[in-house]
Order: C-alpha cells, then sequence, then structure tokens
C-alpha cells in the first residue's frame, strides 16, 4: 500500500530530488519550481510531454511558418534519455538553458540540436537539415544557400565536418550567426 501512495504522491507534487537537482542546475526557486511544476502537469496530466505535444504547442509560437521539422529537432536536444517523450525535469533544464543559460550553454546546446546523429560532429547534410527546417519555420528562402555558407564558415580545417569546438569558435566571432542557427533572423 505504501507504494501506491508514493506513486500517488509523485503525481501532483515533485520529487524531492528533482526540486533539489532543478534549483541546483537553473536559476528557479523552490516555489518557482512547484509552480512550473504544476503547470506541467495539467497540460501533461501523465507527467510527459509527448512529441506531437511538443511540436503542437511549438507550431503555435510560429503561425506564419511550419515549425514542424524545427521542433521536431528541438525536441529531440530536450529529450536527453531518448524515451521518446519530455519528462519534467528535462523540460526544465531545457527551459533554463534556452532562456537564461550561460552563452557557453546556449552554444553547446545549439550545437546538439544541428549534430543530428549524435556523432559528436555536424557534417553538411545535418547542417542543411536543420538551416531547411529554420527557414521553413520562419517563411523564408534561401537556405541552401545559406547551409552552404554556414558550413564554410564554420568547417576551418576542411574536414567536412564541424567539431564543437569549430562551432562554438564560430559562432562567438560572430554573433548574429547564433541568431540565424536559432531561427530568429
Amino acid at each position: 500500500n505504501f507504494l501506491t501512495m508514493g506513486n500517488k504522491s509523485s503525481k501532483s507534487s515533485i520529487a524531492g530530488e528533482d526540486l533539489t537537482f532543478l534549483m541546483r542546475n537553473t536559476n528557479k526557486t523552490a516555489e518557482e519550481i512547484k509552480e512550473w511544476h504544476k503547470g506541467f502537469l495539467k497540460d501533461c496530466p501523465k507527467g510527459e510531454l509527448t512529441k506531437d505535444q511538443f511540436v503542437s504547442m511549438y507550431s503555435k509560437m510560429f503561425p506564419s511558418g511550419n515549425a514542424d521539422k524545427f521542433s521536431e529537432n528541438v525536441f529531440r536536444t530536450f529529450d536527453t534519455n531518448r524515451s521518446g517523450t519530455i519528462d519534467f525535469r528535462e523540460f526544465m533544464l531545457a527551459l533554463h538553458v534556452t532562456s537564461s543559460g550561460t552563452p557557453e550553454e546556449k552554444l553547446t546546446w545549439a550545437f546538439r540540436m544541428y549534430d543530428v546523429d549524435g556523432s559528436g560532429s555536424i557534417d553538411f547534410n545535418e547542417m542543411k537539415r536543420i538551416v531547411s527546417a529554420v527557414y521553413e519555420m520562419i517563411g523564408a528562402d534561401g537556405e541552401l544557400g545559406k547551409s552552404h555558407e554556414l558550413f564554410a564558415k564554420m568547417d576551418q580545417n576542411s574536414d567536412g565536418l564541424v567539431s564543437q569546438d569549430e562551432f562554438i569558435a564560430i559562432v562567438r566571432q560572430d554573433k548574429s550567426l547564433l541568431n540565424v542557427l536559432q531561427g530568429r533572423a
């Protein structure tokens, strides 16, 4: 009986270890985290956000374009344990990195989004895939040219791959690139 009670309470209130972890890894207070948790459970009663729910929410933020492909890539980077859903901890960490993370955290996150296969480097097809998703989302043309331009700029040693170091070094030098990479240009 104790086990079922534990399960029930963990559904409606946040687990102590999650609360401690999130207070340590985001800039939110215990009260703020509990409020976010309440809202998260209202939208996701099962305590997990599916890819379809995520894509649907994301698409509302970009009504003029098609955000499906872009949001699927964002979903992949949020779903850090590759479970196919985003739990509250993953959601809060992703929210923190994308809204108040350090420039380093944001760049590492952006790199992970472009590294579609998780190999630790970005090839041209991965760059093209994400850049076209960005352009599709904001309703703009010219993604192939932009993909070539970005890739040539970032592949400093011309080995046909962009490493995380190359990616971060170039975006640090050219701040406007980060806006393009995140679909804000």
